[in-house]
Parts: C-alpha cells; structure tokens; sequence
C-alpha cells in the first residue's frame, strides 16, 4: 500500500486516472508521456482503475508508456477525489496538498495542452 499523500507531499503532480479499456486513455497516455519527459514539467502519476492490475501492466507495456504508475484496486483514490465515472480523468495536486481537476481539455491531444493545463492551474485559473 502507498500513502499518496506522504508521497506526493510538498510538490506539484498531475494525476491521471485511466483504464485499459478506455480508448480516449490510449491516445492520452502516449501525450502525457512526451509531456513528462520535458525539462521543468512537474511529475506524471497514473492511476490505473476499474479493472485487474495485470491489464493494466500489459497496457502500459503495450503503448511504450514508462511513467510511474499504482493500481487503485480498491478504489481509495478514485473515492477520496470523487473522480467521475468517465475517464480519463486528470487532477494536479498542488504542493500544498491541494487538488483540482483537469476539464479543460477533457482528454489531452499533446504536450503543449497538458503543459497550458498545469499552468493554467498553478496560476489559480480555472
């Protein structure tokens, strides 16, 4: 078991929560791995939801996609944020302990979107 909140602790992540079975997770997890992979950008943390981990470990496997990654079997990340039943959903825990959702955009299409969306969000802005 991780304790998320000692984890992230102090510092700015985006969190992403996805599933194998999502197709709109397929095109996003390619973009939200590009965008970790920029100098300055702030840390991606998946969180793989409603499904077995093992099919989340092949999917990852199968998109090339290597950022750090939990499954939340029993779902206590997915209640405490009370993430929405579509996904992908993403949030950005801010180093004050903080979180706010990610709508805009809903799914991100590449890494300047995710980047406009982190900053927009450290700002203050919706």
């Amino acid at each position: 078991m991780v304790d998320l909140g000692a984890t992230l602790a102090g510092r700015s992540t985006l969190l992403n929560f996805w599933a194998s079975w999502c197709v709109p997770c397929r095109e996003e997890m390619p973009v939200l791995a590009s965008y970790a992979g920029r100098p300055g950008s702030v840390a991606v943390l998946g969180v793989n939801v409603k499904e077995q981990a093992s099919a989340g470990l092949e999917f990852m496997a199968d998109l090339g996609v290597a950022y750090p990654s939990l499954y939340d079997g029993n779902e206590a990340v997915l209640k405490a944020l009370r993430v929405p039943p579509v996904l992908p959903a993403n949030y950005l825990v801010l180093p004050d302990g903080s979180v706010e959702r990610i709508t805009d955009p809903l799914v991100f299409r590449n890494a300047d979107e995710v980047q406009a969306a982190v900053d927009r969000v450290m700002r203050g802005s919706p």
